[in-house]
C-alpha cells in the first residue's frame, strides 16, 4: 500500500489463518484489492486459496497472489521447483489472466543461514521463473530487517511490510521506492478506509 494518503487504494493480504472470510464486509470496509496465498515450498497449497480468489472477485475486490518461498529452497533448483508449485496453484485458479495484480514472492526467513548471495540468486530463480511460466513480472514482498539479504533485485517492483501508519519505509537494497506498502498486520500500524482495525 502507497503512503495512507485519502484517495490511495488500500488492500490486505489473506491466507488459511484468517479462518472463512466475509468478502462483503471486506469490500464495505473502503478496501479494493486482497493478495491471497496460493502457495508454499515444493508442494503445499493453501486450501482456502480458491474459493477466497473466487469470492473477492465475485465482490469487486481486485485479486492477486502470493508463494512464500521457505527454507527448505537452498538452491536455484530448489527455487524453480517451489516456482512451478505456484504457477500450478495459479492455473488451478483460471491461470494468471483471472488476476488483476501481478504474482508476488513472498520471502522473509533464512533460517537456513544462506549467505547473501545465495539467497540473492534463490530469489531471482524463483522470480525469473515465475515471470517465464506467467508472462507477469513478479513483485517481492519482505520486511526491512530482512531486504538486506538480497543485492541486485531492484528491477523488480517491491511490497514492503513497516507496520507503523507514519514511518514510512525508507528505499533499501537498491530499492529507491516501493509499490505497495504494508503498514499494518492488523493489529498495529493503522487502520482501514472505514475507520476500523
Amino acid at each position: 500500500m502507497q503512503e495512507r494518503k485519502k484517495g490511495n487504494a488500500q488492500g490486505i493480504d489473506v491466507s488459511r489463518y484468517q479462518g472463512k472470510i466475509d468478502w462483503k464486509a471486506v469490500k464495505a470496509s473502503g478496501i479494493s484489492f486482497a493478495f491471497i496465498k496460493a502457495s508454499q515450498g515444493k508442494s503445499y497449497r493453501d486450501k482456502t486459496f480458491i474459493g477466497n480468489a473466487q469470492a473477492a472477485r465475485a465482490v469487486g475486490v481486485l485479486v492477486g497472489t502470493y508463494h512464500y518461498l521457505d527454507d527448505s529452497a537452498k538452491t536455484p533448483e530448489d527455487a524453480r521447483k517451489e516456482a512451478a508449485n505456484f504457477v500450478s496453484a495459479i492455473n488451478s485458479a483460471g491461470g494468471i489472466a483471472a488476476f488483476d495484480l501481478p504474482p508476488v514472492m513472498d520471502y522473509e526467513s533464512n533460517r537456513s543461514g544462506l549467505s547473501k548471495a545465495a539467497l540473492t540468486a534463490v530469489a531471482r530463480t524463483f522470480l525469473a521463473e515465475v515471470e517465464r511460466l506467467t508472462r507477469v513480472r513478479p513483485i517481492v514482498y519482505t520486511y526491512p530487517s530482512f531486504i538486506g539479504n538480497f543485492s541486485g533485485l531492484s528491477d523488480y517492483p517491491l511490497w514492503i511490510a513497516r507496520y507503523s501508519a507514519t514511518q514510512i519505509p525508507a528505499g533499501a537494497s537498491g530499492w529507491s521506492r516501493w509499490d505497495f506498502w504494508q503498514y499494518s498486520d492488523g493489529s498495529a500500524g493503522g487502520t482501514l478506509p472505514s475507520g476500523t482495525l
